[in-house]
């Protein structure tokens, strides 16, 4: 019976021995599934952020092309008043020219036009050339 005894000894040690053994794979399957379960989260919140990347990848496109419509329609204003600028540079200019020079120009003096004219007057015309004095109205 002492082999009986130590065969027990034997038996009941394998018996803890197995179940220590089932009861940490139990443990490590239990693990596994939470770590898969954790891994299928964080998959779907990688998706979800790669998604919300793509669509802000698509805002900022459109935000940049909207820039580069703006900045072209102000380089298009720029320009547009730069070629006023010139141009009231080249028209002040023109309308100073002969101040700028010293040229004297003979300004006759403005003649009032009379409503009614005599038949007189209408047969005299103006010395047959057309050609009237004008003042230049943006001379100082």
């Amino acid at each position: 019976m002492a082999r009986d005894n130590k065969s027990d000894n034997e038996l009941v040690r394998l018996e803890q021995y197995i179940e220590r053994l089932l009861a940490g794979y139990g443990a490590l399957k239990a693990e596994k599934q939470e770590v898969e379960k954790q891994l299928g989260t964080a998959r779907e919140e990688r998706d979800a952020a790669l998604a919300e990347i793509d669509a802000m990848k698509n805002d900022l496109d459109s935000l940049d092309s909207e820039r580069g419509a703006v900045r072209d329609r102000v380089n298009s204003l720029i320009g547009q008043i730069e070629q006023w600028e010139a141009e009231m540079e080249t028209d002040t200019a023109d309308d100073t020219a002969g101040e700028d020079t010293g040229d004297v120009v003979d300004e006759e003096p403005e003649e009032t036009e009379d409503p009614v004219k005599s038949d007189d007057e209408e047969s005299k015309g103006d010395n047959g050339d057309g050609a009237k004095a004008q003042k230049n109205l943006f001379s100082a």
